[in-house]
């Protein structure tokens, strides 16, 4: 473990974020409420890439991040993390641009409807329509769906809503899922994950089960948008898993594999000892710039 990750680590656990999502949930809500004030859609005022503002659903904001006047051949669809409930900022923004420039690829980064004031299934409803019409432009085989945190778990549960929808559109070129979220579906995980709590310097565990009430407002909700392992994985393209050994959500490790290798999909899962919760957005330190080249490359 290098020391600029300890450095950051030590960083991490003082910011107070695990405080944050150990809150009940109305105060939870009322906090990222206002941290959401800060976080709304605006345009970038660089001159780095093409950007443009596609509404989605008649209403919701859809970055589209252009390498030039023409569009690439391969695109990223990029989902930001938050727990369903916090909106990106321009460090999420910044990620996704380097993304698509290192890449090649062009990248649309929907601003998917939160669960702070919005049912798990309208994020779904929004993101894949912004994959469909993404898959218009691009051709579904030719995108990659990255993501972080909630996005990672978006990411991995597009695939699944698709089969659930017999598939409107095509599979994407492939899934890679940053410490993708997961509620628990087992007293042994609710246990393992309490286990690695007190290593874990960002989420809680108690989150999981606060998450699951903000995400489904009090109506029925397909099991695989709260927990991805349930989800039909028939079909579905290769799957790359990055997860902190540290964070507790590297729990459901096994049960992405499980459902990966019971499905036959290719599949690779890395898990980093002694890192956090995605570690592999930080190039800071060189654990997590390691894993960065390497999603990278994959976007190649």
């Amino acid at each position: 473990m290098s020391i600029r990750y300890k450095l950051a680590s030590a960083a991490l656990r003082a910011a107070g974020t695990k405080k944050l999502f150990a809150l009940p949930e109305e105060e939870l809500l009322e906090k990222v409420r206002g941290m959401n004030r800060r976080r709304q859609f605006q345009m970038p005022k660089d001159h780095k890439a093409v950007y443009g503002d596609r509404l989605i659903l008649g209403q919701y904001h859809c970055l589209t991040i252009q390498l030039g006047q023409k569009r690439t051949k391969k695109a990223i669809l990029y989902l930001f993390g938050g727990g369903m409930i916090v909106g990106p900022d321009q460090g999420d923004i910044k990620t996704a641009r380097d993304f698509a420039v290192r890449s090649g690829s062009d990248c649309w980064f929907p601003y998917y409807p939160l669960c702070t004031d919005h049912c798990i299934t309208e994020t779904y409803e929004m993101v894949l329509q912004c994959y469909r019409e993404m898959a218009e432009c691009y051709g579904a085989e030719h995108i990659s769906l990255v993501g972080f945190s909630s996005g990672g778990a978006l990411a991995v549960g597009l695939p699944l809503h698709l089969n659930a929808l017999n598939r409107p559109t095509g599979m994407p070129r492939q899934v890679i899922a940053v410490s993708p979220g997961s509620i628990p579906s087992s007293q042994k995980e609710r246990a393992e994950m309490q286990a690695l709590n007190s290593r874990d310097v960002m989420v809680d565990a108690a989150f999981m089960e606060t998450d699951r009430k903000i995400m489904t407002k009090g109506q029925p909700v397909p099991v695989y948008m709260l927990s991805g392992p349930k989800g039909d994985f028939t079909g579905l393209p290769p799957v790359h898993f990055y997860y902190g050994g540290d964070e507790v959500l590297s729990v459901v490790a096994e049960s992405f594999a499980d459902a990966c290798k019971a499905a036959n999909v290719p599949y690779t899962m890395t898990i980093a000892p002694g890192m956090c919760h995605c570690y592999a957005m930080v190039e800071w330190f060189p654990e997590g710039r390691q894993a960065r080249e390497e999603i990278i490359g994959l976007l190649r």
